[in-house]
């Protein structure tokens, strides 16, 4: 109820303090002038209702400063309803203090917050433009950003625009998995263009590259799905100038979603009539305005943590232990039953869990040793399996695996003495094939033990002489041929095949996408997902294999001569330079029981080198060199290597280093090599 006529403004407070001029000034509790909410509004006696939407999204615990433009005098005050759900406004008194941020929050379904260079503390846009007929030079200090199909010396300049740290569970921050209902970009345009222009979504992190020149990019970024995506996700008839808005709602759904990373626009204008806005460096910087809705509904489910992202126990040594919570109370008890694989090799407890409607958010343990025993086994990975059951069908059945990595305590590093078992000719590997061929230059070889199965990567059956768009082969520990698949949906050229043990996947390189490709054995056709590598600045991504302990991934850099370590997720860990012994390396295999790799290089032909984590040769062998191809007469030129158990049924669980040679390129005489190490391992 509103006692009196007057014209009014109503501003945004800050967080604390007792100052409420509206100088602009960075004082303890100072005013936004900018964040009127009415301004010069009329009121009348009566109830009155005054649009507050924009402060309550932005809001934690504000408030509102009241002031009049003429001499009249209007008094209110503030309430809100039992449940929350109406904010009123009543006479009597001023409304002074902050609101609740929880009350504030149920009153909005929607958010919308904005994010400009050095406004509100947002300091995350990095913008600059790229320049053909200057090469050399960098422009990430302009003020403006220059964008032109052919400038005056007829070269292209591309912009590039990103804003960063936008997305997470900060403060002023957009959730990831947020619905975005509308985003736009305001660019403050001196210079118009009457051509069209396009926004591309960036897919190579370049904000991390020391050098944002075109000759940084080799020859300016290409739309190659590799620098930037193919296909344009905002296309303009032209730009004018002045303030100019465009709606940029895919791209942020996207990076919500994360089916893309937000790494920016690329800028194109196409063709001689380019255009100018101001940079983040300037008072007139860019604006991404983003309204999103997050999801209200809650989804029942189960959150497995483990220490440190992994579980692995020693044996005689350290245990481990996972923590189980609900993601949502449940309508009837829960319980979930744990079970291993490895029921000889660990001890855990408890194996039941039961959940209630009153306890379901308290995190329960269960704790894991292992068995103490006097075999030598090497590092072996089981699983543990988390079953639930109840009445409430919402989880009933909900399943989930628990990787579990077991270190023996009676592995002792032998000498390595090794000698051939067998050889297989992989162009027999032809049924499926429309080439006939086989696997003529096989490149990378994985074991998955779940299947039982060794899969071989063929990098040039996409060339002559084959030209067959199957590229992979799946096969027996004995060389028994069981299916070939094409991957060419994503990869023309698979260097490497990895198995990882924590999420039962094969992991793919590729030297020419620069990318490691994820899919599951049983259909590797289909893509899951793919780790750029490309923009790590690794060029000749070969032969990836997976840490059974960490889950990290360690591939080759071949033609810069590197082991690399990442992360589980992609991220760079470590780079290690080889030794000048192992020119080109392409082959890999991780021993985790003595902590050591193998590595084959092609232009080292059929040599095998054993190394540590520092890259120092420890032994190596030439065993291979002397089996010459029967179709050539060529020595070995192995690509891929892999640690498997030995195809003899009577070795137990004898381990063997399995070697792919590619042999003459793109000719048709491929083999599979396995090796007896002479270690006494057992299965991993």
């Amino acid at each position: 109820m509103i006692d009196g006529r007057t014209g009014q403004s109503i501003r945004s407070l800050a967080p604390s303090g007792d100052d409420t001029q509206d100088d602009g000034q960075s004082d303890t509790g100072w005013v936004y002038p900018t964040s009127v909410v009415r301004a010069n509004t009329l009121f009348t006696e009566g109830s009155g209702f005054v649009d507050v939407k924009r402060d309550l999204q932005s809001w934690q615990d504000f408030g509102w400063l009241h002031s009049g433009n003429g001499g009249d005098i209007w008094n209110f005050q503030a309430s809100r309803s039992a449940d929350d759900s109406n904010l009123s406004v009543l006479d009597g008194g001023s409304l002074s203090t902050a609101l609740s941020s929880t009350f504030l929050a149920a009153a909005a379904s929607e958010i919308t917050i904005s994010f400009q260079q050095n406004v509100g503390g947002y300091v995350g846009t990095i913008d600059t433009f790229l320049r053909e007929s200057r090469p050399g030079n960098s422009y990430d200090t302009k003020p403006y950003i220059d964008v032109d199909g052919a400038d005056k010396r007829g070269g292209e300049i591309q912009g590039l625009l990103q804003f960063s740290d936008i997305f997470g569970d900060g403060p002023g921050q957009i959730p990831l998995g947020a619905t975005i209902t509308s985003a736009t970009l305001s660019l403050t345009v001196s210079n118009g263009t009457r051509n069209p222009v396009s926004f591309y979504m960036m897919a190579d992190d370049w904000t991390i590259r020391q050098d944002l020149s075109w000759n940084g990019f080799t020859d300016g970024i290409q739309t190659d799905g590799i620098e930037a995506y193919t296909t344009p996700d905002v296309v303009l008839s032209r730009i004018s100038k002045g303030t100019e808005i465009i709606d940029v709602t895919n791209s942020l759904q996207s990076w919500s979603d994360q089916t893309a990373l937000n790494r920016g626009w690329l800028l194109s204008d196409a063709g001689d009539n380019g255009f100018r806005f101001q940079s983040s460096e300037s008072s007139g910087a860019p604006i991404l305005s983003v309204t999103y809705t997050i999801p209200t509904d809650p989804v029942p489910g189960m959150t497995v943590t483990q220490s440190d992202g992994s579980t692995v126990v020693t044996e005689g040594g350290a245990g481990d232990g996972i923590s189980i919570v609900l993601d949502y109370a449940p309508t009837s008890d829960v319980t979930i039953t744990i079970t291993t694989t490895g029921l000889d090799d660990i001890n855990y407890a408890p194996q039941q869990l039961t959940f209630t409607a009153a306890n379901w958010q308290t995190a329960q343990t269960v704790t894991l040793s292992a068995i103490d025993d006097a075999l030598t086994e090497g590092t072996e990975s089981f699983s543990l399996s988390l079953t639930a059951t109840s009445l409430d069908t919402a989880y009933d059945g909900m399943h989930t695996n628990v990787g579990v990595s077991v270190i023996d305590n009676d592995a002792t590093q032998l000498p390595l003495s090794p000698a051939v078992i067998a050889i297989h000719d992989t162009t027999q590997y032809s049924a499926g094939d429309p080439s006939g061929y086989g696997s003529g230059d096989p490149s990378g070889i994985a074991y998955v033990p779940e299947l039982d199965l060794l899969f071989i990567a063929d990098s040039e059956h996409n060339e002559s002489p084959y030209y067959s768009p199957v590229n992979l082969f799946a096969t027996r520990l004995d060389g028994t041929f069981v299916a070939s698949f094409s991957l060419q949906s994503y990869s023309d050229e698979p260097t490497g095949v990895a198995y990882n043990p924590f999420n039962g996947l094969l992991y793919i390189s590729d030297d020419d996408a620069r990318r490691i490709f994820i899919t599951d054995p049983n259909d590797p056709t289909t893509l899951i997902g793919s780790i750029d590598v490309g923009a790590l600045g690794i060029r000749d991504a070969e032969d990836p294999v997976i840490d059974p302990v960490t889950g990290h991934i360690y591939l080759l850099n071949g033609s810069s001569r590197q082991l690399v370590e990442l992360s589980e997720t992609g991220d760079l860990i470590e780079t290690i330079t080889l030794p000048d012994a192992i020119s080109d390396a392409e082959g890999l295999a991780y021993d985790a029981a003595h902590d050591v790799f193998y590595v084959a290089s092609g232009s080292t032909r059929g040599t095998i080198f054993e190394i540590d984590r520092d890259g120092n040769i420890l032994d190596q062998t030439d065993l291979l060199n002397d089996y010459r191809s029967p179709i050539t007469g060529g020595k070995p030129k192995l690509k891929g290597l892999e640690i498997a158990p030995s195809s003899d049924p009577d070795d137990g669980d004898k381990m063997s280093l399995y070697a792919v040679d590619y042999g003459h390129d793109q000719v048709p005489d491929g083999r599979l090599f396995e090796i007896d190490l002479h270690h006494d391992w057992l299965i991993a």
